[in-house]
């Protein structure tokens, strides 16, 4: 039996382990919308990432912890990691704009096609991680079409420092720490830095960045309020693709002089007030502004400012009557984006913005059955300053849900919802030339699963169907703006159709042990066009995971994980006709060790050195890693 194979088997072991233990699993059942706490089950198929199993893995980044989700796939389009972007319900080539990235309600995402920057929340201030799988449209807006991850930041309630240090494989070498201070009469400051430099797998791929954060917050009695600043510096050199023959003869090598250089400040505002025993509000307010400097090569440098500014005010009622517990949401979302690209080619200046009204109601029934509904109303201007061209577009979008809890263990969900996407500014600015204005990208998604668990286990199986209507993406063989001289453009694709199966477990043992795994089926393709009955191209139609902690002795952890990623069509191949990058498995291992204040982690990535391709188009190729180490030493003070 093939490796593949084994490690599939491995991935849907857990679902059939039986063992006593006596340590609870911790599994967290609270949902967070755009830092507004629901209470009531949400339909939804939902993992949440907690922070005794971020400290477990011992990994070094947002990536590490994600890759081995269900239904989750990474699209690393330079094979560094420094610019990857995980997948829900499968975008592959095309996720990006498709999978909605918060922190504490803050969108990471940006307007442009430009991913989010998950280097930006270091490990050690995330208290949790909640992936919400499927549409969520209504609650959240544009891009969170297949799905929403969101980061929820620690609040530590006593006095602390912490110092970490790091070194690792190609030269790496890191520096965090953050400090949380009581001042008293409810204000608290919390500030956090870190500095990383690393020469990275392949040549001309060396990174420096460098970020801080603080937040001044003041706790009262009937809720809270805060201020956030957050500043990055990011300097990256392209390594930029290899040719198949290249890749044979050296995979580290790069002819590249790409580079990018960006500074991004973010400031934030939030409050949350109870207003009486039924209502509370929410409000949230911030401002972002990153400014770069790039170039292709000799002759073609350009330089980028984006600006994002975000209102968001939220109010949330609970109460009971006489067919049980009820909850209204109801709430704004103001987005304005402003983004300029300058190069001796051509200007781009435009703006964008979103004006969204949305609420949703979810009712209990006898303390088993929850109905939810929603509705959002969205309303979208684009202005294109360089060629003088104004367009308004509106879109309503609805949902509902029932969620039936048909036991004290055991849950089931349904729930449909309309999804939408807006063409973004950078979408907007490089069309074919007979397009203006590219067409908002709908269509509805329908999800049912089944979900048992207690304080020692949980098992969830869900299926899915996404159907899209003119899906936005980037074609690098279209008629574009400079043709003949050049091609590519972004475009609405033909129709599109991705269903999926999701199986996945986690079980304590022991109290030592446990174990966890996952299998997804995902099935992307064209039902309509020229490509109807073709496979999207860079998704797998299977993956797996599973993995395994262990309390080797007081203080001392260890962790194994394996990660399968089935075959795939080459970015770019809607035809199907260049065969299929193929599968591979990876073996990751790590270490934790914690004595009073001190505490150490080693982990290793690619235990076999598995060569593989990051990304991989029809006629270039982004090698990936292949052994990579770190260890972390900290001190807590």
């Amino acid at each position: 039996m093939k490796l593949s194979r084994l490690a599939l088997l491995a991935s849907v072991l857990p679902l059939a382990a039986h063992a006593a233990g006596n340590d609870p699993l911790e599994l967290s059942p609270t949902i967070i919308t755009r830092a507004t706490e629901l209470k009531n089950p949400a339909p939804a198929s939902v993992a949440v990432i907690t922070r005794q199993q971020i400290d477990a893995s011992a990994s070094n980044d947002l990536l590490d912890l994600l890759r081995g989700q269900a239904g989750l796939q990474i699209r690393d389009s330079m094979g560094d990691g420094n610019r990857a972007m995980p997948s829900l319900r499968g975008f592959g080539e095309n996720s990006t704009n498709n999978t909605l990235v918060l922190v504490d309600g803050r969108r990471l995402n940006q307007p442009t096609l430009a991913g989010p920057d998950l280097n930006s929340v270091p490990l050690a201030n995330i208290e949790r991680i909640e992936i919400i799988r499927g549409a969520g449209t209504v609650l959240y807006g544009d891009q969170a079409v297949g799905g929403v991850i969101n980061i929820i930041t620690r609040t530590p309630r006593q006095n602390e420092a912490y110092l970490e240090a790091s070194r690792g494989s190609h030269d790496l070498e890191a520096y965090r720490g953050h400090v949380n201070q009581q001042l008293g009469a409810g204000f608290s400051l919390y500030a956090s830095g870190e500095t990383r430099n690393s020469d990275n797998y392949r040549d001309h791929n060396d990174g420096n960045y460098s970020s801080a954060f603080a937040r001044l917050r003041h706790d009262h009695a009937n809720g809270h309020l805060l201020y956030e600043y957050q500043t990055v510096d990011d300097e990256l050199l392209y390594p930029n693709a290899l040719s198949r023959a290249q890749r044979h003869i050296d995979r580290q090598f790069s002819d590249s002089q790409a580079w990018f250089d960006s500074k991004t400040q973010v400031h934030r505002f939030a409050l949350e007030q109870r207003l009486n025993d039924t209502w509370s509000l929410n409000f949230d307010y911030s401002d972002s502004d990153q400014d770069g400097v790039g170039s292709w090569g000799p002759g073609s440098e350009f330089s980028q400012d984006t600006r994002i500014e975000t209102f968001s005010p939220r109010l949330t009622g609970r109460f009971d009557n006489r067919l049980g517990r009820a909850e209204w949401l109801l709430g704004h979302d103001h987005i304005t984006s402003d983004y300029e690209n300058r190069a001796a080619w051509s200007d781009t200046l435009s703006r964008q913005t979103l004006r969204d009204w949305y609420t949703q109601f979810s009712q209990t029934f006898h303390d088993d059955l929850t109905l939810t509904l929603g509705y959002r109303a969205s309303e979208v201007d684009d202005d294109n300053h360089g060629l003088d061209l104004e367009h308004r577009d509106r879109e309503g979008s609805t949902s509902i849900g029932l969620s039936w809890q048909i036991e004290r263990n055991l849950r089931a969900f349904i729930k449909r919802e309309d999804v939408l996407r807006w063409a973004n500014v950078d979408e907007n600015a490089f069309t074919a030339p007979d397009v203006v204005f590219l067409k908002p990208q709908t269509g509805d998604s329908w999800e049912t699963g089944i979900e048992w668990k207690d304080a020692r286990q949980r098992y969830q199986a869900t299926l899915y169907r996404l159907a899209l209507d003119n899906e936005l993406m980037y074609d690098p063989f279209a008629t574009g703006p400079y043709s003949p001289w050049s091609d590519g453009a972004n475009i609405n694709l033909d129709k599109t159709l991705r269903k999926g199966l999701l199986l996945e477990g986690e079980r304590q043992l022991s109290g030592a042990l446990s174990i966890g795994g996952q299998y997804s089926f995902t099935d992307a393709e064209y039902r309509a066009g020229s490509f109807q009955g073709k496979q999207v191209p860079w998704v797998s139609r299977h993956s797996a995971s599973a993995h395994l902690a262990y309390q080797i002795l007081p203080g001392l952890r260890g962790y194994l994980e394996t990660l399968y990623t089935g075959k795939r069509y080459y970015s770019g191949d809607d035809s199907n006709e260049q065969g299929q990058a193929g599968s591979y498995t990876l073996f990751n291992a790590a270490l934790r060790y914690d004595y009073r204040q001190f505490d150490a982690r080693l982990r290793l990535n690619n235990l076999t050195g598995k060569r593989y391709d990051g990304f991989a188009s029809k006629t270039s190729r982004y090698p990936a890693a292949e052994e990579d180490i770190q260890l972390s030493v900290g001190y807590r003070f």
